[in-house]
């Protein structure tokens, strides 16, 4: 191998070791904030008392477990389409029973987002509701921010 090889082959390897350590420290910054950090965010931005508090952060984390089961399964889906796909003749019923599962863990994650949603209603003051309507209603702020700026 020529210098020339080795010089470009270390160049390269200094810069993938670049990307992981950035990709490690934007991780450690960023990585960790996940639905708690959003919770905290709209219970002060409301004015929630600890119980408030706890009922949003409840509710999130429900959320949250429903979605993220949700989207394993629908993960999955693909795989069971192509098993059905790379079939010498595809069976309808099979591919209909496949994505009325996932419509069915959908419909679960629907009903509940509107019980969490229900039950975040009633914990809060008639003021803090129309805060959280107007939060919704603006929509989050960087958004709004960064078209301006555009």
């Amino acid at each position: 191998m020529t210098s020339f090889l080795w010089g470009a082959l270390g160049a390269l390897s200094v810069l993938a070791l670049l990307a992981v350590v950035r990709r490690a420290g934007w991780r450690r910054r960023f990585g960790r904030r996940g639905p708690r950090a959003g919770v905290r965010f709209l219970a002060a931005r409301l004015g929630a008392r600890p119980d408030q508090e706890r009922v949003l952060s409840e509710e999130a984390d429900a959320l949250a477990a429903a979605i993220s089961g949700a989207r394993t399964d629908l993960a999955s889906v693909r795989s069971e389409l192509a098993d059905l796909l790379s079939g010498p003749t595809l069976d309808a019923p099979a591919v209909a029973s496949a994505i009325d599962r996932r419509l069915s863990r959908l419909a679960a994650v629907r009903a509940r987002a509107a019980e969490g949603l229900a039950r975040v209603h009633a914990a809060l003051d008639p003021e803090q509701r129309t805060r959280l309507a107007e939060m919704v209603r603006s929509g989050p702020g960087w958004r709004r921010h960064r078209r301006a700026h555009a």
